[in-house]
């Protein structure tokens, strides 16, 4: 199946494609497939429609359009899978660059300023870039119609020294399918590559993870997603079905806090839960907390003694 094909079965009859978040995992997998030598489809993929500008917020797009576009031909075309940041040339067309590995002038917006637009000839990468504009000014450019793109174009032609400044537009770049936002990347060599800027999807294979065009028909590892409703509590019985026990479980806590106000200590016991999880102690409830007075230490003749 294609991608695409592959995900929509995985999402109807399991969850969704897998989500691989730790080498440990991508471990288990490899293992599980390793007599497969044959790629498969994983739930990655390379968001190449998510441009969005860096300035937010509505009352700057109230009654124009956030989707205005002025690519140069051929252009995105995110060469070497890296470049996911724009910019604008002297002719007033953009191109895509990689955000850390290209250095270039900048264009910053300043709100509520009769010239609202400040050319900064200083080279820097392109976060570089939106960090100085928004200490200095209030951020990269937005390029909202035609009209404001012939006003930075001219802007542009009017200094020699600058060719081509960045602009505030950038994209998200790999995703997973389920929504997860794990980091975690095993890729295979030189990958990704995005060869012929045609490779969006990605297959794992041999334990290796590559980019491939999403049309191409591979097979595919799906992850099934279970929603666990918590079965109700029980005392402790004879029954042999898997009962709960009711255990005291003794801890040591310095506090200030007034741990018989109820929105003091609900929060103290799912921190608790969620340490013991950690640990390895699984299925965990604590039901109560019980305080008990904190010894205090008192001088030969009974009298408090404040430690501080």
């Amino acid at each position: 199946m294609s991608w695409v094909e592959a995900q929509g079965y995985c999402r109807a009859e399991y969850g969704d494609l897998a989500t691989i978040s730790s080498e440990n995992t991508n471990s288990r997998i490899h293992n599980m497939t390793k007599d497969l030598d044959a790629a498969f489809w994983i739930g990655l993929y390379d968001d190449v429609n998510s441009w969005n500008w860096s300035l937010v917020g509505e009352q700057f797009y109230d009654g124009v359009r956030t989707d205005f576009r002025q690519w140069q031909a051929g252009q995105p075309d995110n060469a070497g899978s890296v470049e996911h940041c724009a910019s604008m040339t002297e002719d007033g067309l953009w191109r895509d660059y990689s955000c850390t590995l290209v250095k270039r002038p900048l264009i910053c917006f300043r709100d509520k300023a009769d010239d609202q637009y400040v050319l900064v000839t200083e080279t820097k990468t392109w976060f570089e870039a939106q960090s100085y504009c928004r200490q200095h000014y209030t951020d990269l450019v937005s390029v909202r119609s035609p009209a404001e793109n012939e006003e930075l174009t001219s802007r542009l032609q009017g200094n020699a020294a600058v060719q081509e400044a960045w602009i505030g537009l950038r994209r998200d770049a790999w995703k997973w399918s389920d929504g997860s936002s794990s980091s975690f990347r095993w890729w295979c060599g030189s990958q990704p590559d995005n060869e012929n800027n045609t490779q969006a999807c990605v297959n794992m294979q041999r334990g290796r993870w590559n980019d491939s065009k999403c049309e191409t028909s591979f097979n595919f590892l799906c992850q099934r997603i279970t929603e666990v409703t918590p079965a109700p509590l029980t005392e402790y019985t004879t029954i042999k079905h898997g009962p709960l026990r009711r255990t005291t479980v003794k801890m040591r806590i310095l506090t200030d806090a007034n741990l018989k106000d109820p929105t003091t200590r609900q929060p103290l016991l799912q921190q608790l839960e969620a340490e013991l999880n950690i640990q390895g102690s699984v299925n965990v409830r604590l039901l109560s907390l019980r305080t008990e007075p904190q010894p205090q230490n008192r001088d030969e003749c009974g009298q408090v003694i404040n430690i501080n």
